[in-house]
């Protein structure tokens, strides 16, 4: 069962127990979350007109977002990198064709040769302290072209009042920062890109799904139904004022500057 992060714990941390501890679950939630992701990253690559043959995944995790891309026949030479042993031995295990590599980004003395067509960064910066110091030490590591960045949007209008009845530090997925499009934008342009698109879509849960998180998280009864109404059927009813006002992801298509 995912634990809420503590304050005494880093996102990066949270992360390396769950790896560490429930491995097998977490790869099952991250492929069953790929699709979107992936749906953003060909959307945003064929409006671009952007036909990649290298791609590269930072922060991959078991691989689920890497091996779609590679599934869709989105690039041609696949290489992912993560920081856990775990979730990269996990990766090397599960697929072929994916060059898979341990390795930190921060860590100065880290070098990634060759060049990337394009570098995925989903759902990773919201998991860290300094994500700055991530998107500065991509541009000075690694040789690429284009960016797709990718965050879920927790800080808008609902989850602001939520946010004052309870600590939203504490949640499983262990997130330390939390963006409106317009903070996830101007992180984007201080780490030195600019944005050339983007895509705002909220996450639909099938009830199967809906009901495997909350086991996942140990939720009652209760808040299984409220997952349920949450990541369902209200999105579906509520559309573009659901992803304005409580909850959505924005991905974005960049350049360095």
């Amino acid at each position: 069962m995912a634990k809420a992060k503590s304050a005494e714990v880093s996102g990066r941390d949270h992360y390396a127990g769950i790896y560490a501890n429930e491995l097998d679950a977490e790869a099952q939630w991250l492929r069953y979350g790929a699709a979107d992701k992936v749906d953003s990253i060909a959307h945003l690559l064929a409006r671009a007109r952007v036909t990649p043959d290298r791609v590269l995944e930072l922060g991959c995790g078991t691989g689920a977002v890497i091996s779609e891309c590679q599934r869709r026949g989105l690039g041609r030479h696949f290489t992912a990198i993560d920081y856990s042993d775990e979730a990269i031995g996990y990766l090397r295990a599960s697929s072929s064709g994916i060059d898979c590599l341990q390795a930190d980004i921060n860590d100065p003395a880290v070098r990634i040769e060759g060049h990337f067509d394009v570098v995925i960064l989903s759902h990773v910066l919201e998991h860290l302290e300094d994500p700055l110091t991530l998107l500065q030490s991509l541009r000075q590591r690694i040789s690429f072209t284009h960016l797709i960045a990718e965050v879920p949007l927790e800080d808008l209008l609902a989850s602001r009042i939520k946010a004052q009845l309870r600590d939203r530090l504490k949640n499983p997925a262990g997130h330390v920062q939390f963006y409106t499009p317009d903070s996830f934008h101007a992180l984007i342009a201080e780490g030195g890109f600019t944005i050339l698109d983007r895509r705002n879509y909220a996450s639909i849960l099938s009830n199967e799904v809906a009901e495997f998180v909350a086991r996942k998280d140990g939720l009652s009864p209760a808040r299984t139904v409220a997952k349920k109404l949450l990541n369902n059927y209200l999105p579906r009813a509520l559309g573009p004022l659901w992803r304005r006002y409580y909850y959505a992801n924005e991905a974005v298509l960049c350049v360095a500057a």
